[in-house]
Protein backbone atom coordinates (compact mmCIF):
# COMPACT_ATOMS: atom_id res chain seq x y z
CA UNK A 1 0.00 0.00 0.00
CA UNK A 2 1.50 3.31 -1.11
CA UNK A 3 0.07 6.81 -0.70
CA UNK A 4 -1.04 6.81 -4.34
CA UNK A 5 -2.78 3.44 -4.26
CA UNK A 6 -6.52 2.82 -4.31
CA UNK A 7 -6.47 0.92 -0.98
CA UNK A 8 -4.83 3.96 0.64
CA UNK A 9 -7.62 6.25 -0.60
CA UNK A 10 -10.21 3.78 0.74
CA UNK A 11 -8.43 3.75 4.11
CA UNK A 12 -8.25 7.56 4.22
CA UNK A 13 -11.88 8.00 3.14
CA UNK A 14 -13.18 5.55 5.73
CA UNK A 15 -10.95 7.07 8.41
CA UNK A 16 -12.13 10.65 7.79
CA UNK A 17 -15.80 9.63 7.90
CA UNK A 18 -15.49 7.58 11.08
CA UNK A 19 -13.06 10.01 12.73
CA UNK A 20 -15.59 12.81 12.98
CA UNK A 21 -18.68 10.57 13.26
CA UNK A 22 -17.55 8.57 16.31
CA UNK A 23 -17.24 10.12 19.78
CA UNK A 24 -14.02 12.10 20.22
CA UNK A 25 -12.75 9.69 22.91
CA UNK A 26 -12.59 6.99 20.20
CA UNK A 27 -10.42 9.05 17.85
CA UNK A 28 -6.98 7.96 19.19
CA UNK A 29 -7.98 4.29 19.02
CA UNK A 30 -9.25 4.74 15.47
CA UNK A 31 -5.94 6.32 14.44
CA UNK A 32 -4.00 3.46 16.00
CA UNK A 33 -6.21 0.96 14.16
CA UNK A 34 -5.73 2.82 10.87
CA UNK A 35 -1.96 2.89 11.45
CA UNK A 36 -1.97 -0.85 12.14
CA UNK A 37 -3.89 -1.53 8.91
CA UNK A 38 -1.50 0.68 6.92
CA UNK A 39 1.58 -1.00 8.39
CA UNK A 40 0.16 -4.46 7.75
CA UNK A 41 -0.60 -3.84 4.09
CA UNK A 42 2.39 -1.57 3.37
CA UNK A 43 5.19 -3.37 5.20
CA UNK A 44 3.73 -6.61 6.55
CA UNK A 45 4.68 -8.42 9.73
CA UNK A 46 8.32 -7.34 9.60
CA UNK A 47 7.42 -3.67 9.69
CA UNK A 48 4.99 -4.21 12.56
CA UNK A 49 7.53 -6.28 14.48
CA UNK A 50 10.43 -3.84 14.27
CA UNK A 51 8.25 -0.76 14.71
CA UNK A 52 6.73 -2.33 17.84
CA UNK A 53 10.19 -3.14 19.15
CA UNK A 54 11.37 0.46 18.67
CA UNK A 55 8.21 1.84 20.27
CA UNK A 56 8.32 -0.43 23.32
CA UNK A 57 12.05 -0.12 24.05
CA UNK A 58 12.11 3.68 23.81
CA UNK A 59 8.88 4.05 25.79
CA UNK A 60 10.18 1.91 28.67
CA UNK A 61 13.61 3.55 28.58
CA UNK A 62 12.13 7.05 28.69
CA UNK A 63 10.09 6.15 31.79
CA UNK A 64 13.18 4.65 33.46
CA UNK A 65 15.26 7.70 32.61
CA UNK A 66 12.73 10.01 34.22
CA UNK A 67 12.53 7.91 37.39
CA UNK A 68 16.26 7.25 37.78
CA UNK A 69 18.50 9.70 39.59
CA UNK A 70 21.79 7.82 39.33
CA UNK A 71 23.81 9.24 36.42
CA UNK A 72 25.57 5.96 35.68
CA UNK A 73 22.29 4.07 35.40
CA UNK A 74 20.88 6.79 33.16
CA UNK A 75 23.83 6.50 30.80
CA UNK A 76 23.45 2.71 30.77
CA UNK A 77 19.73 2.90 29.97
CA UNK A 78 20.19 5.56 27.31
CA UNK A 79 23.24 3.94 25.74
CA UNK A 80 21.78 0.42 25.57
CA UNK A 81 18.49 1.61 24.03
CA UNK A 82 20.24 3.77 21.45
CA UNK A 83 22.65 0.92 20.67
CA UNK A 84 19.77 -1.53 20.19
CA UNK A 85 17.78 0.69 17.83
CA UNK A 86 20.78 2.00 15.90
CA UNK A 87 22.12 -1.56 15.79
CA UNK A 88 18.98 -2.74 14.00
CA UNK A 89 19.26 0.18 11.59
CA UNK A 90 22.97 -0.52 11.06
CA UNK A 91 22.50 -4.23 10.35
CA UNK A 92 19.71 -3.76 7.84
CA UNK A 93 20.86 -0.58 6.13
CA UNK A 94 24.62 -0.13 6.50
CA UNK A 95 26.33 -3.42 7.36
CA UNK A 96 26.95 -4.32 3.72
CA UNK A 97 28.41 -0.86 3.12
CA UNK A 98 31.12 -1.41 5.72
CA UNK A 99 31.72 -4.97 4.47
CA UNK A 100 32.13 -3.68 0.92
CA UNK A 101 34.37 -0.81 2.04
CA UNK A 102 36.52 -3.17 4.12
CA UNK A 103 36.91 -5.55 1.19
CA UNK A 104 37.83 -2.68 -1.15
CA UNK A 105 40.45 -1.28 1.24
CA UNK A 106 41.81 -4.77 1.84
CA UNK A 107 42.04 -5.42 -1.90
CA UNK A 108 43.92 -2.15 -2.39
CA UNK A 109 46.39 -3.09 0.36
CA UNK A 110 46.70 -6.66 -0.90
CA UNK A 111 44.93 -8.09 2.15
CA UNK A 112 42.08 -10.58 1.92
CA UNK A 113 39.22 -9.50 4.19
CA UNK A 114 37.15 -12.57 5.24
CA UNK A 115 33.80 -10.77 5.28
CA UNK A 116 30.65 -11.69 3.37
CA UNK A 117 27.76 -9.51 2.34
CA UNK A 118 24.39 -10.37 3.84
CA UNK A 119 21.27 -10.08 1.71
CA UNK A 120 18.64 -8.35 3.84
CA UNK A 121 15.66 -6.14 3.09
CA UNK A 122 15.12 -3.37 5.63
CA UNK A 123 11.66 -3.01 7.18
CA UNK A 124 9.70 -0.21 5.53
CA UNK A 125 10.18 3.19 7.18
CA UNK A 126 13.04 2.00 9.43
CA UNK A 127 15.26 5.04 8.78
CA UNK A 128 12.47 7.49 9.59
CA UNK A 129 10.79 6.07 12.68
CA UNK A 130 14.14 5.12 14.27
CA UNK A 131 15.27 8.75 14.23
CA UNK A 132 11.90 9.91 15.54
CA UNK A 133 11.79 7.60 18.56
CA UNK A 134 15.46 8.21 19.39
CA UNK A 135 14.84 11.95 19.19
CA UNK A 136 12.05 11.52 21.75
CA UNK A 137 14.31 9.47 24.02
CA UNK A 138 17.10 12.06 23.84
CA UNK A 139 14.63 14.86 24.55
CA UNK A 140 13.47 13.04 27.68
CA UNK A 141 17.08 12.52 28.77
CA UNK A 142 17.73 16.27 28.31
CA UNK A 143 14.47 17.07 30.15
CA UNK A 144 13.14 19.11 27.24
CA UNK A 145 9.95 17.02 27.36
CA UNK A 146 8.29 14.68 29.84
CA UNK A 147 8.15 10.95 29.29
CA UNK A 148 4.79 9.74 28.02
CA UNK A 149 3.27 7.39 30.61
CA UNK A 150 0.59 5.94 28.33
CA UNK A 151 1.83 3.30 25.92
CA UNK A 152 -1.18 3.82 23.64
CA UNK A 153 -0.54 7.56 23.41
CA UNK A 154 3.12 6.96 22.66
CA UNK A 155 2.20 4.35 20.04
CA UNK A 156 0.11 7.00 18.31
CA UNK A 157 3.04 9.45 18.27
CA UNK A 158 5.59 6.95 16.97
CA UNK A 159 3.28 4.93 14.71
CA UNK A 160 1.02 7.61 13.21
CA UNK A 161 0.88 6.21 9.68
CA UNK A 162 1.14 9.33 7.43
CA UNK A 163 4.67 9.99 8.76
CA UNK A 164 5.98 6.42 8.86
CA UNK A 165 7.53 5.70 5.48
CA UNK A 166 8.84 9.11 4.37
CA UNK A 167 8.58 11.43 7.34
CA UNK A 168 8.53 14.16 8.37
CA UNK A 169 10.64 13.27 11.42
CA UNK A 170 8.49 14.83 14.11
CA UNK A 171 9.38 15.98 17.63
CA UNK A 172 7.24 14.76 20.49
CA UNK A 173 7.03 18.13 22.24
CA UNK A 174 5.58 19.81 19.15
CA UNK A 175 3.41 17.03 17.76
CA UNK A 176 1.83 16.23 21.12
CA UNK A 177 0.29 19.70 21.24
CA UNK A 178 -2.36 18.67 18.70
CA UNK A 179 -2.05 14.87 18.53
CA UNK A 180 -3.92 14.11 21.74
CA UNK A 181 -6.56 16.82 21.65
CA UNK A 182 -10.19 15.93 21.04
CA UNK A 183 -11.07 16.95 17.49
CA UNK A 184 -14.33 18.29 16.17
CA UNK A 185 -15.13 18.64 12.50
CA UNK A 186 -13.60 21.83 11.12
CA UNK A 187 -14.59 22.55 7.53
CA UNK A 188 -11.58 24.78 6.85
CA UNK A 189 -9.00 22.29 8.18
CA UNK A 190 -10.55 19.34 6.37
CA UNK A 191 -10.84 21.14 3.04
CA UNK A 192 -7.36 22.67 3.35
CA UNK A 193 -5.97 19.23 4.11
CA UNK A 194 -7.70 17.60 1.16
CA UNK A 195 -6.54 20.41 -1.13
CA UNK A 196 -2.97 19.80 -0.07
CA UNK A 197 -3.32 16.06 -0.69
CA UNK A 198 -4.61 16.76 -4.21
CA UNK A 199 -1.65 19.08 -4.86
CA UNK A 200 0.72 16.33 -3.69
CA UNK A 201 -0.91 13.83 -6.05
CA UNK A 202 -0.57 16.33 -8.90
CA UNK A 203 3.16 16.69 -8.25
CA UNK A 204 3.69 12.94 -8.03
CA UNK A 205 1.46 11.68 -10.85
CA UNK A 206 1.55 14.48 -13.39
CA UNK A 207 5.12 15.77 -12.94
CA UNK A 208 7.40 13.29 -11.17
CA UNK A 209 6.30 10.19 -13.07
CA UNK A 210 6.81 11.94 -16.42
CA UNK A 211 10.24 13.22 -15.47
CA UNK A 212 11.18 9.70 -14.39
CA UNK A 213 10.83 8.51 -18.00
CA UNK A 214 13.28 11.11 -19.34
CA UNK A 215 15.72 10.53 -16.47
CA UNK A 216 15.61 6.77 -16.95
CA UNK A 217 16.28 7.10 -20.68
CA UNK A 218 19.28 9.42 -20.30
CA UNK A 219 20.90 7.87 -17.24
CA UNK A 220 20.22 4.39 -18.55
CA UNK A 221 22.45 5.04 -21.61
CA UNK A 222 24.62 8.06 -20.84
CA UNK A 223 27.19 7.12 -23.47
CA UNK A 224 24.56 7.65 -26.16
CA UNK A 225 22.79 10.52 -24.41
CA UNK A 226 25.84 12.59 -23.48
CA UNK A 227 26.61 16.31 -23.43
CA UNK A 228 23.56 18.52 -22.99
CA UNK A 229 21.36 15.42 -22.67
CA UNK A 230 22.92 14.79 -19.25
CA UNK A 231 22.22 18.37 -18.21
CA UNK A 232 18.59 17.89 -19.23
CA UNK A 233 18.42 14.54 -17.45
CA UNK A 234 19.91 15.95 -14.26
CA UNK A 235 17.56 18.94 -14.17
CA UNK A 236 14.64 16.57 -14.83
CA UNK A 237 15.86 14.36 -11.98
CA UNK A 238 16.00 17.38 -9.65
CA UNK A 239 12.39 18.16 -10.59
CA UNK A 240 11.40 14.48 -10.33
CA UNK A 241 12.93 14.06 -6.88
CA UNK A 242 11.54 17.31 -5.52
CA UNK A 243 8.05 16.72 -6.94
CA UNK A 244 8.13 13.14 -5.66
CA UNK A 245 9.35 13.84 -2.13
CA UNK A 246 7.49 17.11 -1.56
CA UNK A 247 4.39 15.51 -3.11
CA UNK A 248 4.61 12.73 -0.53
CA UNK A 249 4.95 15.37 2.20
CA UNK A 250 1.88 17.21 0.89
CA UNK A 251 -0.17 14.00 1.05
CA UNK A 252 1.06 13.17 4.56
CA UNK A 253 0.75 16.71 5.94
CA UNK A 254 -2.57 17.27 4.17
CA UNK A 255 -4.08 14.13 5.67
CA UNK A 256 -2.69 15.07 9.08
CA UNK A 257 -4.21 18.56 8.74
CA UNK A 258 -7.59 17.10 7.80
CA UNK A 259 -7.40 15.05 11.01
CA UNK A 260 -6.59 18.16 13.05
CA UNK A 261 -2.98 17.12 13.76
CA UNK A 262 -0.08 19.43 13.06
CA UNK A 263 3.19 17.92 11.82
CA UNK A 264 6.46 19.63 10.94
CA UNK A 265 7.05 21.05 7.47
CA UNK A 266 9.78 19.36 5.45
CA UNK A 267 10.22 21.74 2.49
CA UNK A 268 10.27 25.47 1.91
CA UNK A 269 10.80 26.10 -1.85
CA UNK A 270 14.45 24.91 -1.68
CA UNK A 271 15.33 25.62 -5.33
CA UNK A 272 15.00 29.35 -4.63
CA UNK A 273 17.90 29.15 -2.17
CA UNK A 274 20.87 31.49 -2.62
CA UNK A 275 23.46 29.22 -1.02
CA UNK A 276 23.95 25.53 -0.27
CA UNK A 277 23.56 26.23 3.46
CA UNK A 278 20.21 27.89 2.80
CA UNK A 279 19.23 25.03 0.51
CA UNK A 280 19.64 22.55 3.39
CA UNK A 281 17.58 24.78 5.66
CA UNK A 282 14.77 24.44 3.14
CA UNK A 283 15.19 20.84 1.86
CA UNK A 284 14.36 17.83 4.06
CA UNK A 285 14.14 20.25 6.97
CA UNK A 286 13.34 17.73 9.69
CA UNK A 287 16.32 15.51 8.84
CA UNK A 288 18.68 18.50 8.86
CA UNK A 289 17.43 19.81 12.22
CA UNK A 290 17.52 16.29 13.72
CA UNK A 291 21.14 15.80 12.65
CA UNK A 292 22.18 19.22 13.98
CA UNK A 293 20.41 18.82 17.32
CA UNK A 294 21.39 15.22 18.06
CA UNK A 295 24.69 14.77 16.19
CA UNK A 296 26.43 18.07 15.39
CA UNK A 297 25.85 20.16 18.54
CA UNK A 298 26.53 17.28 20.98
CA UNK A 299 29.78 16.60 19.11
CA UNK A 300 30.91 20.21 19.46
CA UNK A 301 30.10 20.17 23.19
CA UNK A 302 31.88 16.87 23.84
CA UNK A 303 35.11 16.83 25.85
CA UNK A 304 37.05 15.53 22.84
CA UNK A 305 36.02 18.37 20.56
CA UNK A 306 36.55 20.98 23.28
CA UNK A 307 40.09 19.63 23.74
CA UNK A 308 40.68 19.70 19.97
CA UNK A 309 39.52 23.30 19.90
CA UNK A 310 41.86 24.33 22.73
CA UNK A 311 44.87 22.72 21.07
CA UNK A 312 43.97 24.24 17.70
CA UNK A 313 43.72 27.73 19.25
CA UNK A 314 47.19 27.40 20.76
CA UNK A 315 48.77 26.36 17.45
CA UNK A 316 46.75 28.35 14.91
CA UNK A 317 45.52 31.29 16.94
CA UNK A 318 42.13 31.91 18.51
CA UNK A 319 40.33 32.98 15.33
CA UNK A 320 41.47 30.09 13.13
CA UNK A 321 41.72 27.47 15.85
CA UNK A 322 38.09 27.70 16.96
CA UNK A 323 36.99 26.74 13.43
CA UNK A 324 38.84 23.40 13.44
CA UNK A 325 36.40 21.47 15.69
CA UNK A 326 33.47 23.05 13.83
CA UNK A 327 34.77 21.90 10.46
CA UNK A 328 35.61 18.46 11.82
CA UNK A 329 32.11 18.22 13.25
CA UNK A 330 30.66 19.27 9.90
CA UNK A 331 32.55 16.48 8.13
CA UNK A 332 31.11 13.92 10.56
CA UNK A 333 27.66 15.49 10.29
CA UNK A 334 27.59 15.40 6.50
CA UNK A 335 29.05 11.90 6.36
CA UNK A 336 26.18 10.83 8.62
CA UNK A 337 23.60 12.64 6.47
CA UNK A 338 24.95 10.91 3.36
CA UNK A 339 25.10 7.52 5.07
CA UNK A 340 21.49 7.91 6.26
CA UNK A 341 20.39 8.22 2.62
CA UNK A 342 21.84 4.80 1.84
CA UNK A 343 24.77 2.54 2.57
CA UNK A 344 26.67 3.47 -0.57
CA UNK A 345 29.48 5.92 -1.26
CA UNK A 346 27.43 7.61 -3.97
CA UNK A 347 25.00 8.83 -1.30
CA UNK A 348 27.75 9.72 1.17
CA UNK A 349 29.35 11.90 -1.51
CA UNK A 350 26.30 13.20 -3.37
CA UNK A 351 24.07 13.92 -0.37
CA UNK A 352 26.78 14.46 2.22
CA UNK A 353 30.47 15.19 1.80
CA UNK A 354 30.09 17.17 -1.44
CA UNK A 355 27.71 19.57 0.30
CA UNK A 356 30.10 19.75 3.25
CA UNK A 357 32.84 20.79 0.80
CA UNK A 358 30.56 23.46 -0.69
CA UNK A 359 29.71 24.95 2.71
CA UNK A 360 33.21 24.92 4.20
CA UNK A 361 34.88 26.23 1.02
CA UNK A 362 32.18 28.92 0.79
CA UNK A 363 32.96 30.07 4.32
CA UNK A 364 36.72 30.05 3.70
CA UNK A 365 36.40 31.95 0.43
CA UNK A 366 33.80 34.42 1.70
CA UNK A 367 36.38 37.23 2.31
CA UNK A 368 37.66 36.82 -1.27
CA UNK A 369 34.10 36.95 -2.65
CA UNK A 370 33.37 40.11 -0.68
CA UNK A 371 36.54 41.68 -2.02
CA UNK A 372 35.58 40.84 -5.62
CA UNK A 373 32.10 42.32 -5.03
CA UNK A 374 33.71 45.49 -3.67
CA UNK A 375 36.24 45.82 -6.51
CA UNK A 376 33.68 45.38 -9.29
CA UNK A 377 30.98 47.29 -7.37
CA UNK A 378 28.42 44.52 -7.80
CA UNK A 379 24.93 45.40 -6.62
CA UNK A 380 24.06 42.47 -4.39
CA UNK A 381 20.55 43.81 -3.72
CA UNK A 382 19.33 43.58 -7.32
CA UNK A 383 17.26 40.76 -8.81
CA UNK A 384 20.03 39.81 -11.24
CA UNK A 385 22.43 38.97 -8.40
CA UNK A 386 19.73 36.99 -6.60
CA UNK A 387 19.08 35.04 -9.80
CA UNK A 388 22.81 34.38 -10.20
CA UNK A 389 23.05 33.04 -6.64
CA UNK A 390 19.96 30.88 -7.12
CA UNK A 391 21.22 29.37 -10.40
CA UNK A 392 24.70 28.84 -8.95
CA UNK A 393 23.25 26.99 -5.96
CA UNK A 394 21.00 24.88 -8.18
CA UNK A 395 23.97 23.96 -10.39
CA UNK A 396 26.06 22.86 -7.39
CA UNK A 397 23.16 20.84 -5.98
CA UNK A 398 22.63 19.16 -9.35
CA UNK A 399 26.21 17.85 -9.29
CA UNK A 400 25.26 16.08 -6.08
CA UNK A 401 22.12 14.74 -7.77
CA UNK A 402 24.34 13.10 -10.41
CA UNK A 403 25.94 10.96 -7.67
CA UNK A 404 22.51 10.37 -6.10
CA UNK A 405 21.02 9.05 -9.37
CA UNK A 406 24.06 7.20 -10.75
CA UNK A 407 24.55 3.51 -9.99
CA UNK A 408 28.01 3.94 -8.44
CA UNK A 409 30.56 6.65 -7.73
CA UNK A 410 32.58 5.50 -10.75
CA UNK A 411 29.51 5.79 -12.94
CA UNK A 412 28.82 9.29 -11.56
CA UNK A 413 32.27 10.47 -12.65
CA UNK A 414 31.73 8.88 -16.07
CA UNK A 415 28.44 10.74 -16.40
CA UNK A 416 30.05 14.04 -15.39
CA UNK A 417 32.80 13.48 -17.95
CA UNK A 418 30.26 12.58 -20.65
CA UNK A 419 28.35 15.79 -19.88
CA UNK A 420 31.27 17.88 -21.21
CA UNK A 421 30.39 17.04 -24.83
CA UNK A 422 29.17 20.12 -26.71
CA UNK A 423 26.00 19.27 -28.65
CA UNK A 424 23.54 22.21 -28.45
CA UNK A 425 21.81 21.14 -31.69
CA UNK A 426 19.75 18.60 -29.76
CA UNK A 427 17.46 21.46 -28.72
CA UNK A 428 16.38 22.15 -32.32
CA UNK A 429 16.66 18.85 -34.21
CA UNK A 430 13.78 17.04 -32.46
CA UNK A 431 16.05 14.91 -30.26
CA UNK A 432 14.11 15.87 -27.13
CA UNK A 433 11.09 13.97 -28.48
CA UNK A 434 13.10 10.74 -28.47
CA UNK A 435 13.67 10.56 -24.72
CA UNK A 436 10.68 8.36 -23.92
CA UNK A 437 7.90 10.96 -23.99
CA UNK A 438 5.94 11.82 -27.12
CA UNK A 439 5.21 15.51 -27.91
CA UNK A 440 1.85 15.28 -26.13
CA UNK A 441 3.25 13.98 -22.84
CA UNK A 442 6.29 16.24 -23.04
CA UNK A 443 4.05 19.28 -23.50
CA UNK A 444 1.90 18.27 -20.53
CA UNK A 445 5.03 17.81 -18.45
CA UNK A 446 6.36 21.26 -19.35
CA UNK A 447 3.02 22.93 -18.60
CA UNK A 448 2.76 21.09 -15.28
CA UNK A 449 6.28 22.19 -14.30
CA UNK A 450 5.42 25.80 -15.16
CA UNK A 451 2.34 25.52 -12.92
CA UNK A 452 4.50 24.00 -10.19
CA UNK A 453 7.07 26.79 -10.53
CA UNK A 454 4.39 29.50 -10.49
CA UNK A 455 2.76 28.04 -7.38
CA UNK A 456 6.17 27.88 -5.67
CA UNK A 457 6.76 31.56 -6.49
CA UNK A 458 3.37 32.48 -5.06
CA UNK A 459 4.01 30.36 -1.96
CA UNK A 460 7.29 32.14 -1.33
CA UNK A 461 5.67 35.53 -1.96
CA UNK A 462 2.83 34.96 0.51
CA UNK A 463 5.13 33.26 3.03
CA UNK A 464 7.24 36.43 3.16
CA UNK A 465 4.06 38.32 4.10
CA UNK A 466 3.07 35.82 6.77
CA UNK A 467 0.24 34.35 4.71
CA UNK A 468 -0.40 31.15 2.76
CA UNK A 469 -1.47 30.60 -0.82
CA UNK A 470 -4.37 28.42 0.30
CA UNK A 471 -5.74 31.13 2.57
CA UNK A 472 -5.55 33.65 -0.25
CA UNK A 473 -7.28 31.22 -2.58
CA UNK A 474 -10.02 30.69 0.02
CA UNK A 475 -10.74 34.43 -0.10
CA UNK A 476 -11.56 34.34 -3.82
CA UNK A 477 -15.04 34.04 -5.33
CA UNK A 478 -16.67 30.61 -5.14
CA UNK A 479 -16.74 29.91 -8.93
CA UNK A 480 -13.04 30.73 -9.29
CA UNK A 481 -12.07 28.57 -6.30
CA UNK A 482 -13.95 25.54 -7.49
CA UNK A 483 -12.65 25.98 -11.01
CA UNK A 484 -9.12 25.62 -9.55
CA UNK A 485 -10.10 22.65 -7.37
CA UNK A 486 -11.88 20.73 -10.14
CA UNK A 487 -9.16 21.63 -12.61
CA UNK A 488 -6.55 20.06 -10.33
CA UNK A 489 -8.59 16.91 -9.72
CA UNK A 490 -9.39 16.34 -13.39
CA UNK A 491 -5.79 17.06 -14.42
CA UNK A 492 -4.71 14.20 -12.14
CA UNK A 493 -7.37 11.86 -13.50
CA UNK A 494 -6.77 12.77 -17.14
CA UNK A 495 -3.05 13.59 -17.25
CA UNK A 496 -1.78 11.45 -14.39
CA UNK A 497 1.04 9.25 -15.65
CA UNK A 498 0.21 5.69 -14.67
CA UNK A 499 -0.17 2.40 -16.44
CA UNK A 500 -2.85 -0.32 -16.58
CA UNK A 501 -4.42 -1.15 -13.25
CA UNK A 502 -3.41 2.21 -11.76
CA UNK A 503 0.23 1.13 -11.70
CA UNK A 504 2.27 3.89 -10.07
CA UNK A 505 5.86 3.50 -8.92
CA UNK A 506 6.64 3.95 -5.22
CA UNK A 507 7.93 7.22 -3.84
CA UNK A 508 11.71 7.59 -4.11
CA UNK A 509 12.37 8.35 -0.44
CA UNK A 510 10.18 5.43 0.59
CA UNK A 511 13.23 3.29 -0.21
CA UNK A 512 15.34 5.09 2.40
Amino acid sequence: MTMTSFPFFVLVGGLLVLYYYLPSRCQPYLLILASFIFCWYAGGRRMLLFLSMSIFTTWVSALLLERTTDRGKKYAILGSTIALNLGILFIFKYLNFFVYTGQSVGHTLGIEVPLQKICMVAPLGLSFYTLQVLGYLLDVSRKTCRAETSLLRYMLFAGFFPQLVQGPINRYGEMAQTLYLEKKFNYKKVTFGLQRMVWGLFKKLVISERMAVIVGTIYGDYFTYSGFYIGIGTVCFAVQLYADFSGAMDIALGLSEALGIRMLENFDTPFFSRSVSEYWRRWHITLGTWMKDYVFYPLLKSDLFVAIGEKAKKRLGKKRGKKIPTYLGMVILWFTVGLWHGGEWKYIIGSGLLHCFYIISGQLLDPAFKKIISIFRINTACFGYYLFQMLRTFFLVCIGFVFFRAGTVKEAFQILRASLLFNPWIFIDGSLFRLGLDPYDLSIGIIAILIFFSVSLLQQHFHAKGKTLRSRLAEQKLPFRWMIYYGMIFSILIFGFYGPGYDVSTFIYQNF
